[in-house]
């Protein structure tokens, strides 16, 4: 991931009890911090009724790179 990049819940994401606020939302990439960190990627967050969250901090794999539904 990199700064700018559009982003959605992964699988593993959605399993994930404290990103229940983000199911079915997506948000672009803010800030990448360091591999270290627990969370180190920051991301300003919509909701999928499109309330705007705050930034919200996520690990790389809660996260995948945006894909439109296809119609």
């Amino acid at each position: 991931m990199k700064v700018g990049d559009l982003v959605q819940l992964s699988a593993y994401g959605k399993s994930r009890q404290h990103n229940d606020v983000c199911y079915g939302g997506w948000g672009f990439v803010v800030w990448v911090g360091e591999n270290y960190s627990k969370y180190p990627i920051q991301c300003h967050w919509y909701r999928a009724d499109g309330k705007e969250e705050n930034t919200t901090r996520f690990h790389r794999r809660e996260l995948k790179k945006y894909k439109p539904d296809k119609k």
